[in-house]
């Protein structure tokens, strides 16, 4: 009976983690940083004047988004892989993409797609 008990709490903690993760990740986002140490400064320039400010992620509850950059709209669905603690996004042209998770608060969001690692902060809007 005690490892049935332990078994229930131990699945019902964990749905709530996810559920807290999901709820972090639910918002308006903006890309405010590039994370990468070893971005030559050509790369750098490009990030700061098309990427950076400029690209904003509408995450909703409802397992849709929307994004937007240099005047180009997508949208699809997003899912939380809590596996691979990843962002999934659908819909997007190229096919899914996965962008694994680094680090995740209330008001930020750290991810890395590839080779590049980005800082998205919550915006009000």
């Amino acid at each position: 009976m005690k490892k049935i008990l332990f078994l229930i709490s131990f699945v019902l903690i964990s749905i709530n983690s996810i559920a807290q993760e999901s709820d972090l990740i639910t918002g308006n986002w903006v890309f405010t940083k590039a994370l990468n140490k070893d971005i030559d400064p050509a790369g750098l320039a490009y990030m700061k004047a098309e990427i950076i400010g400029k690209w904003k992620f509408n995450l909703k509850p409802d397992g849709k988004f929307n994004t937007s950059m240099m005047g180009e709209k997508a949208s699809g669905t997003w899912t939380f892989n809590s596996t691979s603690n990843s962002l999934i996004l659908s819909g997007i042209e190229g096919g899914p993409q996965e962008f694994k998770i680094l680090k995740s608060t209330q008001n930020e969001l750290a991810l890395k797609l590839g080779l590049g690692e980005f800082l998205l902060t919550r915006i009000q809007e």
